[in-house]
């Protein structure tokens, strides 16, 4: 979340947003999160984990695979998608579709976090900015996080 840069007025979308961790600490920063997650138990904790924020109106949760996303609360500034790409059908249409709902200039983080030793590699890195690219997605920077495991997160921009 820190390398969104999020900024108080802003529209915030986290694509497999299970249990509303990082929907609680991004609706501290944004005007608006979205959440959505395919499962409606995760749905009921994360409500039960923002009910503050759903209730002011910072934060909103939907149940929905992210090959049938429609939202209306868009356009976004950012969007998020933790440990979550290799479960979608098809991740290049799905982050144009996501491209869509981002204003222009507008900020995604994939972010791996592979739970085997040694597995953050080349290919991770490879894996997540090809589909970035070939996604339409532009300037993309590679960070890894400095977690236990270690994460990679590649960030990329709507042209």
């Amino acid at each position: 979340m820190r390398l969104l840069d999020i900024q108080p007025a802003e529209r915030v979308l986290e694509l497999g947003c299970g249990p509303g961790v990082a929907v609680a600490a991004l609706a501290d920063r944004a005007a608006l999160v979205v959440g959505v997650d395919h499962s409606e138990v995760v749905i009921r904790q994360a409500r039960h984990r923002n009910r503050s924020a759903i209730r002011a109106g910072r934060v909103r949760l939907v149940c929905a695979s992210v090959e049938n996303l429609s939202l209306s609360d868009g356009p976004f500034d950012a969007a998020l998608a933790v440990n979550t790409l290799g479960m979608w059908p098809d991740p290049v249409a799905r982050l144009r579709e996501l491209a869509r709902l981002l204003r222009p200039g507008g900020r995604v983080a994939l972010v791996s976090q592979p739970r085997m030793p040694g597995v953050v590699s080349a290919s991770v890195v490879e894996e997540l900015t090809g589909v970035l690219s070939e996604a339409g997605f532009t300037q993309l920077r590679t960070e890894i996080l400095d977690l236990e495991p270690p994460a990679v997160c590649v960030l990329g921009l709507t042209a």
